[in-house]
């Protein structure tokens, strides 16, 4: 998974995130595994698409919004984002 991340980032990775990668990677995967009580492959889609969102949020935890320079930022809560996307896709399980 983190090759394939690596990929999809293109030039906005830095070879000296990797353990920065590999631990957003970790937590997302363990919040996604706990909340739909699945530990299927069937997440990885979700899971990856926020480890990317995260990766780059980076330095604007805790922003709803910006505005610099006239320039316009709005951000999402990227694992509730995730969470909503698990449950619509069925992907929940409940015991």
């Amino acid at each position: 998974m983190l090759e394939e991340i690596i990929e999809d980032l293109g030039d906005n990775y830095n070879d000296a995130d990797e353990d920065i990668l590999e631990s957003i990677i970790e937590r997302v995967t363990t919040v996604a595994q706990t909340l739909s009580n699945n530990e299927s492959e069937e997440l990885n889609p979700y899971i990856k698409t926020c480890v990317k969102s995260e990766y780059l949020s980076r330095g604007g935890e805790g922003l709803s919004s910006l505005s610099e320079s006239g320039k316009n930022s709005s951000f999402i809560d990227n694992i509730e984002k995730m969470r909503n996307d698990i449950i619509k896709a069925g992907l929940r399980r409940c015991y």
